[in-house]
């Protein structure tokens, strides 16, 4: 048996249905906003990022105690009030909770939070992403225990992130939009002053409608891009990769890096199933750009009976390259990257919950199997490994109540055959 451990998820549904308990320090910040407001409140919860609770606490201003940011909402809303959805900073002072500020949020839901020192500035900054379900915006708070953060206005958004675009220790805030009057990206920062910067515009493609993901990864040693997913439409997306260049005068400068094969038919734009998001599949900080085509046989088939194979492009030498291909199953949470000895000889085929791998003949009655991988829950698994007619199948990975299976034919002589351990190394989990 070759068998590779992998990870056990225990949950229960009735954990989603509990109101999470707060702990003992909560309790004693709940009870100090309740006293500053007046009012019953309900705690509101970032929907992404680093910070998930209602309750941020944390050393902001560099001094020996904490201080606490809380989200909620109003129930008692005035028309003195700007908006229900309101952000809180309290502080300790003598062991007990003050509530310091209180604002007004834009929007109905708190979308991300962010902590960080931002550019030249000592200053450590609050960033909060709010929106509606028609719109995102941002605010910063700059923060300091002497005096009421002022928070200035960041604008909208579609993706947010604090990162050190250009690695030299300063962290930018890089904001992405998509709106009717165009598509851009901005990286904005403070100086030495904490005077908020705003670097150039660089607007981006016309077609995109929203941001699906972006993530980063390495175009040189030197130099780490931006890869920015973005949909066309509901089923269809995009890849831009922005790269930053640092100008004379010091200022940080997004590019867009164009492939000079990016005309190509088998690259096609990067335009794919929106399934299709970037990732570092083989985690070497380089990211891949995956793209479909068909298996061999499936040329003349029916849309809906063909199989396809997915291609893993990266940027090499301002061209893009192919370096892997494989099944990829969306609905499984796998992908098996084909062996260089496969390239062009190998085709696949589905029968009931098997994927099996065939040797490709023009004459399909000719196919030689090579290879099964099966997808079953544990006690599936269990039986199918158990019965006869499954005898050859072994467990190859695990992740929660999901086992993988493969099966390996008899038929060590053909020189397409794999051994277990080219299986698990071409054997990958997407999450």
């Amino acid at each position: 048996m070759f068998l590779l451990s992998g990870c056990t998820i225990i949950s229960g549904v009735e954990s989603y249905l509990k109101p999470p308990k707060l702990s003992e320090q909560h309790e004693q910040i709940y009870n100090a906003l309740i006293n500053a407001d007046g009012s019953k409140i309900s705690l509101k919860y970032p929907k992404s990022g680093s910070y998930l609770s209602a309750f941020v606490v944390a050393d902001i201003d560099n001094e020996p105690t904490e201080e606490a940011i809380v989200f909620y909402e109003k129930s008692n809303f005035s028309g003195n009030d700007l908006s229900t959805l309101r952000i809180n900073f309290l502080d300790q002072k003598d062991g007990k909770w003050n509530s310091m500020y209180d604002f007004a949020a834009n929007g109905d839901e708190i979308e991300r939070v962010f902590i960080s020192k931002l550019g030249a500035s000592d200053i450590t900054n609050v960033i909060i992403g709010t929106g509606s379900a028609t719109e995102k915006s941002a605010q910063i708070f700059v923060y300091d225990d002497e005096q009421k953060p002022e928070p200035q206005y960041l604008g909208t958004y579609s993706a947010m992130d604090v990162t050190d675009i250009n690695n030299d220790g300063e962290n930018e805030l890089l904001i992405i939009n998509n709106n009717p009057e165009g598509n851009t990206a901005q990286l904005k920062w403070l100086d030495e002053n904490n005077t908020l910067v705003s670097g150039p515009v660089l607007n981006l493609s016309e077609n995109s409608s929203d941001t699906a993901q972006m993530i980063y990864g390495r175009l040189s040693e030197n130099i780490t891009a931006v890869y920015l997913d973005s949909y066309i439409n509901t089923n269809t997306i995009i890849t831009e990769i922005l790269k930053p260049v640092v100008n004379d005068n010091g200022t940080i400068t997004l590019t867009s890096v164009n492939a000079d094969n990016i005309e190509s038919p088998s690259v096609n734009r990067t335009m794919r199933k929106s399934y299709l998001i970037s990732r570092d599949i083989d985690n070497d900080g380089i990211v891949e750009i995956p793209m479909n085509t068909v298996f061999k046989g499936y040329e003349d088939k029916p849309e809906t009976e063909q199989i396809y194979m997915t291609n893993w492009y990266v940027l090499e030498n301002n061209m893009f390259v192919r370096k892997y291909s494989s099944y990829y199953s969306i609905t499984d949470g796998y992908a098996f990257m084909l062996p260089e000895k496969w390239e062009d000889k190998v085709t696949v085929r589905s029968s009931n919950d098997d994927i099996i791998f065939c040797s490709y003949d023009e004459n399909p009655d000719k196919y030689t199997e090579l290879m099964k991988i099966c997808v079953a829950g544990s006690s599936e698994a269990e039986k199918i490994m158990q019965e006869k007619e499954y005898a050859a199948y072994e467990q190859i990975y695990s992740f929660g109540d999901t086992i993988y299976l493969a099966c390996l034919p008899d038929n060590g002589s053909n020189p397409l055959s794999l051994s277990p351990g080219e299986i698990l190394f071409n054997f990958k989990i997407i999450s």
